[in-house]
């Protein structure tokens, strides 16, 4: 089938819901394994990479090795704890390398799933961006590829007194990049491996740099 008409079609075999990690790699895994499967990735982004694409903080970095967290199909040859950058850039291979983006409809967000199990299918319906208008699918199988949180509203928990703090509360995956803490006093709350990735970052520039955290956290160096 041609690109153009994959593009057109909304009945397929498997719908994929993210084309992050976990997205792509299904969908190469469905090529090589269900070779007459029809298939879709449904992508609210306008770009592949899900969480790293999503996080823009100082340092955005793998907190586990590629050499594990790769796919097997394409061994990771770079530095075992790698940056975003590189693991988008490595996404981008794997997709262009296996013709997996013509597979892809980005700009698309599902509003509603429903299961018939008389004509044994799902009906996917979501909004197109680029026009606002409303595109119904269907499929028999639904692959949920998503992730496990909010890309959009992150969970900021509510402390008293938060309205009177006069200085900037940022959550890292609302980070922007263009924020600027240059000789200023930050506090970073956690110790996992977001904090152990931005604290160096921010210490380099940074007037002061403290970490609050409930548990020790240890680091192998």
């Amino acid at each position: 089938m041609g690109k153009a008409n994959v593009q057109n079609q909304t009945d397929f075999d498997v719908l994929i819901v993210g084309a992050g990690i976990s997205g792509v790699g299904e969908a190469y895994h469905l090529q090589q394994q269900c070779p007459n499967k029809s298939f879709c990735i449904l992508e609210m982004k306008d770009t592949f990479g899900g969480t790293w694409e999503t996080h823009k903080y100082p340092g955005i970095r793998s907190d586990s090795d590629l050499y594990t967290f790769g796919y097997r199909f394409k061994p990771w040859t770079g530095v075992p704890i790698a940056s975003a950058e590189a693991i988008l850039t490595y996404m981008g291979e794997v997709i262009e390398e296996n013709d997996i983006g013509q597979h892809i409809r980005y700009g698309h967000r599902i509003t509603q799933c429903d299961w018939s199990s008389a004509e044994n299918k799902w009906t996917v319906t979501a909004t197109r961006k680029a026009d606002g208008s409303e595109v119904v699918f269907t499929c028999n199988f639904l692959w949920m590829c998503q992730g496990y949180y909010d890309h959009e509203n992150p969970n900021i928990p509510s402390w008293p007194n938060m309205d009177q703090f006069q200085g900037q509360l940022i959550h890292a995956q609302l980070w922007d990049p263009n924020t600027d803490y240059a000789g200023k006093k930050v506090v970073v709350i956690g110790s996992g491996a977001t904090a152990a990735t931005v604290i160096p970052e921010f210490a380099k520039e940074a007037e002061h740099v403290t970490m609050l955290q409930r548990s020790p956290t240890y680091f192998f160096l």
